[in-house]
């Protein structure tokens, strides 16, 4: 499915809008995580996945904090 769409401009930025059929068949909605990667003359648009392994080899002594407090149970959580 193809579609023209105009680029428009979002604060000090440029944006593209997605028309909602394309963003309903892509899976994507508002926040979705995308990649904008040139290719010449071609812009080529992707979802971002995050690869759980690479996330995790970036884990270091230096940028884990320490436990936060988030108040009193609430509900039925078991402690």
């Amino acid at each position: 499915m193809a579609a023209r769409t105009r680029i428009a401009t979002w604060g000090s930025s440029l944006a593209v809008r997605i028309p909602k059929p394309i963003a309903d068949q892509w899976g994507v909605s508002a926040g979705s995580a995308v990649e904008i990667v040139p290719e010449g003359d071609t812009l080529v648009l992707r979802k971002h996945t995050y690869d759980l392994e690479a996330l995790l080899a970036g884990i270091r002594p230096e940028n884990v904090h320490g436990e936060q407090a988030s108040g009193p149970p609430e509900g039925n959580e078991a402690w």
